[in-house]
């Protein structure tokens, strides 16, 4: 499905892309934590790489219903990344994707980004490209984006790293280069995604569905060719995107998987574990009795 024309922001989005990182969540890595080293980037200027430890994550999500509880399929879904300064001209000049995979094969189906490079300046959702998108080296981005959105206050937000903005943060400057990071903040609606999801064959696609993500800057809009959050280097790896630890932990578009409850049948397990145990050091204290 190709997009036709530019998309009206929806009247009632939500999210502020400019608030506080306490209301976003940071994006794990699995033993890895919320991870990238400075100075990673293969091409182009400190804009484009992708900076951030424990105490400072690179890349957060935050989600918002849209007001509707009981429906799951709409509101919305923004992304922030924090990269190593603001280079001139002013404003962020590049592009950042987020690849999606929806169905937990490994391979990336679409993106979520910004292009921002030469006279363009727009929020889109992408097809990934017809490779098999399991890493860096077999990933490509289709040419024409699915859907547009204009970067308005209401979807986008480049802002310098402040205490204020990033509390509990240990470091506004992670690369050391004396130049304030910036977060990358941008909002897409969430039924679009739902939408593509839908079009690849997965119907019951929604906000509380398992998926993974792969963030990442570039300087043109149909590659992965500047920096790969997660990991030192790697834009042209061959290896997949789970081996080389550049995919996130599983998550939900709404936030972190919930922390199953114990099941009914490991409870009576480890009651009856409880019983042996207490059952078995009866007769020894009765013995130390005599």
């Amino acid at each position: 499905m190709a997009l036709t024309g530019l998309l009206a922001w929806p009247a009632q989005a939500q999210v502020n892309p400019a608030s506080a990182c306490s209301s976003w969540t940071a994006i794990g890595y699995g033993p890895a934590g919320f991870p990238d080293p400075a100075g990673d980037q293969q091409t182009g200027s400190s804009e484009g790489d992708l900076v951030g430890n424990a105490a400072n994550p690179s890349f957060y999500s935050t989600f918002d219903n849209g007001g509707t509880p009981a429906l799951f399929t709409d509101g919305q879904l923004a992304f922030r990344l924090r990269v190593g300064a603001d280079k001139s001209p002013p404003g962020y000049t590049g592009c950042a994707f987020v690849g999606m995979d929806l169905d937990g094969n490994g391979s990336l189906d679409l993106f979520a980004g910004v292009n921002n490079s030469g006279s363009t300046a727009l929020i889109s959702l992408w097809w990934a490209g017809s490779g098999s998108n399991l890493s860096p080296g077999t990933t490509t981005i289709a040419g024409t984006p699915t859907f547009s959105y204009a970067e308005t206050a209401a979807s986008y937000s480049w802002m310098a790293v402040t205490l204020a903005n990033n509390p509990g943060g240990t470091s506004t400057d992670m690369d050391g280069a004396g130049q304030a990071d910036y977060f990358l903040s941008f909002v897409v609606p969430f039924a679009d995604v739902v939408a593509m999801a839908h079009t690849k064959g997965l119907a019951g696609f929604d906000e509380h569905s398992t998926l993974s993500y792969v963030a990442a800057t570039a300087t043109q809009a149909n590659s992965l060719n500047q920096d790969l959050n997660g990991v030192a280097g790697g834009v042209n790896s061959s290896d997949s995107w789970a081996s080389m630890g550049a995919i996130s932990a599983p998550i939900t578009a709404a936030g972190p998987l919930p922390v199953p409850e114990p099941s009914t049948l490991a409870l009576i397990v480890l009651g009856l574990g409880g019983l042996v145990v207490h059952y078995g050091r009866r007769p020894r204290l009765q013995r130390d009795r005599r």
